[in-house]
């Protein structure tokens, strides 16, 4: 099981988003410098390091209300793929487009939760069912890749 994990990368991701995060927050703590993130087509990597920076620069963003407002305005609003992330959308046989971003910003965001229980408001179980719903399709919320759409 260990091998199949190390072969998919996923913890050197997750290692390299939280590493990002860092340096956004200390160019904005501790430099008191403005930063601009983005990646090379915004909607990935920018919502990942930007939302986990404002999750760790904010206690606002670890309770619960706070949290929903996080993923409404730097992921949904700022119009992340879902649709296509997720393969919810027309073009749901393109494997090209299906990418776990979402799934890789709330497991950074359930290894801080887990190391700092007591920083946030919510637990495991919430983080498991927004993943459950994410791909559930039972609500529109992570169906389309923009507000327009939905």
């Amino acid at each position: 099981w260990l091998s199949a994990l190390e072969s998919t990368k996923w913890l050197q991701h997750l290692s390299v988003l939280l590493k990002s995060a860092l340096l956004v927050i200390h160019a904005v703590d501790r430099d008191q410098r403005p930063v601009l993130v983005h990646c090379s087509d915004g909607w990935d990597r920018t919502p990942q390091i930007v939302a986990l920076a404002k999750l760790l620069l904010d206690p606002y963003y670890r309770t619960t209300e706070g949290f929903q407002v996080l993923v409404e305005t730097e992921w949904l609003d700022f119009g992340h793929k879902f649709a296509d992330r997720c393969g919810h959308g027309e073009n749901s046989d393109d494997l090209n487009e299906r990418c776990p971003v979402f799934l890789q910003w709330l497991d950074c965001v359930h290894q801080l939760q887990r190391q700092f229980p007591c920083s946030f408001e919510f637990n495991e179980a919430f983080l498991v069912k927004l993943v459950q719903h994410t791909y559930s399709c039972l609500f529109g919320t992570f169906l389309c890749n923009n507000a327009k759409e939905r």
